[in-house]
């Protein structure tokens, strides 16, 4: 088809009125242009932590890091009711209790005496002769024979006929090596020396050790008896330090002893000021009456020690899993979850644990099917899932 100059014309002209050009796409709407699906409207909020704004629910335990090879889980309240789990509250309490210790009874030092002599020679005679024999004090135990003894008492002799002061010198030296008055008397009134003089008791009690023969050549260095009064003894008992603080210095603790059937009780006495560096213990002594004999040095006992009421941060025992690695309890921080946190526990006392890192007061943890709470968070960690399978 030829177009001829007016046909061409025309169509110019229709094209100028419809707003339209050569485009291959006029006659068609444009389409409108793109908009920002956002503008005129507030941006949207950020993402919320589904488990913000509940710390109130739980202090340091709802936001304590998670210890390796756990996993925070949700469990359904129904289920929760299925497998009777129950919730306990870390409270700061004043707890009733004692603390126990193993301890070991020893004879009293300020009711023992060491026998040794004072002179230089040889037994003659031995009265007290077996160990578990009991003594008078006065009671002689043997009699000894001396060179040196000899010849003190024959210048005591000669001294008392020549110058008073030279007596009392010679006297006081017998008084010294502990001649016994009746003894000295003895030889006043008989003006001659003593072949053998006796050696005696210096308390009343029982012998606990001994280590003389008749015939022994003795000498002073050498301890020929332990003597010791067993009507009161010490009970000696190992303290961890970091329980010392609690310790109540003026009770009374109980005591039991091995082979006795009925405890005993015995006022708290003295605490050592020396920290043992391999136990990183100390030691209490206790003070124990022994009328009847019961108690011997040497028995091992347990020691409840009685502790002061001062408050501490605790859980009931029941909420602490021991891993054998750590400490774990499991803290509730709302909308149906449960956080693992490592805990750091103290003293054990009157059915609670003392908490003294990890928890704060009023965090709600697990106290019953806590074993089954732990293995499904252990289930978890291992990568079955991100801990919302409880629903």
């Amino acid at each position: 088809m030829r177009w001829t100059p007016l046909a061409l014309a025309l169509v110019a002209t229709a094209s100028c009125r419809d707003g339209t050009s050569g485009d291959p796409h006029a006659g068609h709407a444009k389409p409108p242009p793109a908009v920002d699906p956002h503008a005129g409207h507030a941006k949207p909020p950020p993402a919320v932590d589904p488990h913000a704004g509940h710390a109130g629910q739980g202090g340091h335990g709802a936001h304590a890091a998670v210890p390796d090879g756990h996993a925070e889980i949700a469990i359904a309240d129904d289920r929760q009711q299925r497998i009777g789990l129950r919730l306990g509250t870390a409270e700061r309490l004043a707890v009733e209790g004692s603390v126990r210790a193993s301890a070991i009874i020893q004879a009293d030092e300020q009711r023992q005496a060491h026998v040794h002599s004072r002179l230089m020679g040889y037994v003659r005679e031995l009265y007290v002769n077996k160990v578990g024999q009991t003594v008078k004090r006065g009671q002689p135990l043997y009699t000894i024979y001396s060179q040196d003894l000899l010849v003190a008492q024959q210048e005591y002799l000669r001294a008392r006929t020549f110058s008073p002061d030279l007596a009392a010198a010679a006297r006081e030296r017998l008084r010294l090596w502990d001649i016994p008055d009746d003894q000295v008397a003895r030889i006043e009134s008989s003006g001659k020396p003593l072949e053998t003089v006796s050696v005696r008791s210096p308390i009343a009690g029982t012998v606990i050790e001994k280590s003389i023969v008749a015939g022994h050549f003795v000498e002073p260095d050498m301890m020929l008896y332990l003597i010791a009064d067993l009507s009161r003894l010490w009970v000696l008992a190992d303290v961890y330090e970091y329980e010392l603080g609690r310790i109540d210095r003026k009770g009374t603790a109980t005591v039991h002893v091995e082979g006795l059937d009925t405890p005993v009780t015995a006022p708290i006495d003295y605490i050592y000021p020396t920290v043992d560096t391999a136990s990183r213990t100390v030691k209490i002594r206790l003070v124990l009456d022994n009328p009847r004999g019961d108690l011997r040095p040497g028995n091992f006992a347990t020691v409840d020690l009685p502790v002061s009421a001062a408050p501490m941060l605790s859980v009931p025992e029941e909420a602490v899993i021991d891993t054998g690695l750590r400490q774990v309890v499991y803290v509730a921080i709302g909308d149906d979850r449960f956080r693992p946190v490592e805990v750091e526990i103290g003293r054990r006392l009157d059915g609670r644990a003392e908490i003294r890192r990890g928890l704060a007061d009023g965090d709600r943890v697990v106290v019953s099917a806590q074993f089954l709470v732990d293995s499904e968070s252990r289930l978890r960690a291992g990568g079955s899932g991100p801990g919302h399978g409880g629903h």
